[in-house]
C-alpha cells in the first residue's frame, strides 16, 4: 500500500511520540472510498460519554484480502483500543480472515461488548458511514 494511502498519525506533543489511538488516525481513506463488498460486525459498549452505543465495526472484505476495525468518533477510546488490538494481531502474523472469524466467534455479548451477527455491505464505505467514521 502507498505512503500516500493513510492519514498521516498524529503524534503526542509531550513526548514526541505516537499517540496510544493513533491507529485512529491511520485510517486508509482511498479504500474507505473504494473497498468492494465487505462482511462486518457492529460491535456496541461504553462510549466516551459513558452511556451505552456503537463503538466500531470489525470488517472483511469478501475476498478475505482485506479487514479492520472502524472506530466510532463518539468511541474514541474503547473504539480506538480494539483497532489498536486487531494491528496488535497483525504484528502477531495474524491475517485478516482469522481476526474476523475470532470475533465472529465471540458474537453476542464477550466481555464488556456487545458484538450483532454478521452483515453484508456492498462497500465498506456504508460501513463507514454506519458508525459514523466518515
Amino acid at each position: 500500500m502507498d505512503e500516500e494511502d493513510h492519514v498521516t498519525p498524529r503524534t503526542h506533543d509531550a513526548w514526541n511520540d505516537a499517540s496510544p489511538l493513533a491507529a485512529v488516525y491511520d485510517l486508509p481513506a482511498p479504500r474507505i472510498l473504494s473497498e468492494g463488498p465487505v462482511r462486518f460486525l457492529l460491535v456496541s459498549g461504553a462510549l466516551d460519554n459513558d452511556r451505552w452505543g456503537l463503538i466500531g465495526a470489525f470488517w472483511l472484505a469478501i475476498d478475505g484480502a482485506n479487514g479492520g476495525f472502524l472506530v466510532s468518533p463518539d468511541s474514541i477510546w474503547s473504539g480506538g483500543e480494539l483497532a489498536r488490538c486487531y494491528r496488535g494481531a497483525l504484528a502477531r502474523a495474524w491475517n485478516h480472515d482469522a481476526i474476523y472469524t475470532y470475533w465472529q466467534r465471540q458474537v453476542g455479548s464477550a466481555g464488556d461488548v456487545m458484538i450483532d451477527p454478521q452483515q453484508h455491505a456492498d462497500a465498506l464505505f456504508q460501513v463507514a458511514r454506519r458508525v459514523g467514521a466518515i
